[in-house]
């Protein structure tokens, strides 16, 4: 028995040994961590300005305190308003603080540090005991103050007003206005020492001015609407009563003065999306068709459709202001009527007015200016017109007179095939030129060699009463004097030998150019384009199985599958 209890003391002892041991291994540790922390680092758990920097390098410390007081706001107070008029930054009025001495000065020295878990607790003694460096620019103060109130301190009240918040309208109380002392603002900003962990604000005294409405006058107008509203305005959709809730209703308003009086208007853009989702799908009617049977533009017959009916949502609003306003006694749902849409059906008979009546139609309904003419010079001699002597600048159709009127003194011997035009090219190849490719300098020399006034009187006689070139807007021409042009070339009325003639048409056959009318119609096509700027013009004698005649298509905005199209469809037409 002695001998089991000495073993049991021995081994007790050894074990308050190894504790002993453990502990003061512990201790050494935390000890040399204290002591090696680094000195540029501030203790675990220090805060400053209720800024939490622990652990933080110095500089970094220094660096966001410096930004943090930078972006710290001043609110400015004008005589008893209990809403800030202004909330500058202090940088925005000058004041800059440097926290670098405060920040250095606070040290975890080398005797805490020697002392186990002061680690912990050196924060609390360490705290910093300096205050911050305020540094002011009264420039920027100065700048600052005269942007915002001016030279006069003249202070604008605000009337009191009303908000939406859920299902009330809370009043957004009033605030004075009225004169201030500059110099009582500059020395308070200027006075100013704030600290990131309070409040910052001055009150400044200022000789009232009176607002148009009160914090009493709004909240009666509010009390007054909330009565009226109640849970909601009941309207009859469709035979069905629906509650818009006041939440819903108080959202729509927009509050302000009017005449010096609280007053309120619906926002349509903020009511149309409850409206247009909750109301217009109920008293929507879709509009029916009208069909419309036409020939050659003469109505011929009619089926009326039904009108339909939208959400007039303007008017709907006022009718529920008014209500809200005790000036009616029920709300109505507004509603406009549609007109049925007209949809025709048209038909045009092979006829020199069916045929017009198409050129109408088509012009009317494609992008673009249209000046058109068909003169048919054999068979059923139908003659159709649209916007014919509508003055269109000729572009290069010009050349057309022009070489009419170089032919002619070919024919009374004036000229000779072998006069010397421009560019070593004689007459016989600048006409060619000019007609087949559109030259422009033998079109151009050529029609000086001619003269304008002589080009204009030789298109006047022989019936192209409206083209001239002599305005001072260039020279122009119409549909109507293009078709006659070509349909005296080709019939013989104008030229006296059948080889001038051939010569001109032979040039328009071969035109290169044949984007327009030659590509809507199939067979021989003599024509001479003119395109320029927004211009597109094609004048073409056209020799159809059906029998030759001349289409004349003159345009502004247009293009030339448009005028293809164009053309084939007035040759399908004249073809029935």
């Amino acid at each position: 028995m002695k001998h089991k209890f000495k073993a049991l003391l021995e081994v007790m002892a050894c074990n308050w040994r190894n504790i002993a041991l453990f502990g003061g291994g512990l201790v050494a540790l935390v000890v040399l961590f204290q002591v090696s922390y680094p000195a540029d680092r501030l203790a675990p758990f220090t805060g400053v300005d209720g800024l939490a920097v622990g652990g933080w390098n110095k500089a970094d410390a220094v660096w966001q305190l410096d930004k943090n007081y930078s972006n710290k706001k001043v609110g400015i107070y004008f005589g008893p308003a209990k809403s800030t008029y202004l909330s500058p930054t202090l940088a925005d009025i000058g004041i800059s603080v440097k926290n670098a001495d405060r920040v250095g000065a606070i040290d975890y020295p080398w005797y805490l540090r020697i002392i186990p878990t002061s680690i912990l607790w050196a924060h609390f003694i360490n705290e910093p005991r300096n205050e911050p460096v305020y540094d002011r620019d009264m420039a920027k103060l100065g700048g600052y103050i005269n942007s915002e109130l001016g030279a006069t301190c003249d202070i604008k009240p605000q009337d009191a007003s009303l908000k939406a918040i859920g299902k009330k309208l809370e009043v957004v109380p009033a605030r004075p206005g009225g004169i201030c002392d500059i110099n009582i603002v500059t020395q308070q900003l200027s006075d100013l020492k704030p600290r990131l962990s309070t409040v910052a604000k001055i009150d400044i005294p200022i000789n009232e001015t009176a607002m148009y409405v009160s914090d009493d006058v709004a909240r009666k107008l509010g009390d007054e609407l909330q009565s009226k509203a109640g849970a909601g305005i009941t309207v009859t959709v469709g035979g069905v009563s629906q509650l818009i809730p006041a939440m819903e209703l108080f959202s729509w308003m927009d509050f302000g003065l009017a005449d010096g009086k609280l007053n309120y208007s619906f926002n349509t853009g903020r009511a149309a999306t409850y409206l247009n989702n909750m109301i217009a799908p109920k008293v929507a009617i879709s509009a029916g068709t009208t069909t419309v049977t036409m020939v050659d533009f003469a109505e011929t017959a009619r089926v009326d459709g039904v009108d339909g009916r939208v959400l007039n949502i303007d008017a709907t609003l006022v009718i529920l202001k008014s209500f809200l306003d005790g000036q009616v006694d029920a709300p109505i749902i507004k509603t406009t009527p549609i007109a049925p849409a007209v949809e025709y059906k048209r038909s045009y008979s092979a006829t020199d007015v069916g045929i017009s009546a198409f050129m109408e139609q088509y012009a009317q309904s494609h992008p673009g200016i249209y000046g058109v003419a068909m003169m048919e010079l054999s068979g059923k001699n139908r003659k159709a017109l649209y916007n014919e002597t509508r003055l269109f600048t000729t572009a290069s159709t010009y050349k057309l007179f022009v070489a009419y009127s170089s032919l002619k003194r070919i024919e009374d011997g004036s000229w000779n095939w072998t006069d010397q035009i421009v560019d070593g090219r004689n007459l016989t190849t600048c006409l060619d030129d000019m007609i087949a490719r559109s030259d422009n300098n033998c079109g151009s020399k050529l029609l000086l060699k001619i003269g304008h006034k002589n080009l204009t009187d030789e298109a006047h006689a022989i019936g192209c009463v409206d083209t001239t070139f002599m305005g001072n807007d260039g020279v122009k021409t119409t549909a109507s004097d293009l078709m006659t042009l070509l349909a005296q070339l080709q019939t013989g009325r104008i030229l006296k030998q059948q080889s001038s003639r051939d010569i001109l048409i032979g040039a328009m056959k071969r035109n290169v150019y044949r984007q327009g009318i030659p590509t809507g119609i199939d067979g021989v096509i003599a024509d001479k384009v003119g395109f320029m700027d927004n211009l597109l013009h094609d004048a073409a004698i056209v020799y159809s199985p059906t029998g030759t005649y001349v289409l004349v298509i003159v345009t502004e905005d247009s293009n030339w599958p448009t005028i293809a199209d164009f053309a084939a469809q007035i040759e399908s037409l004249r073809s029935q």
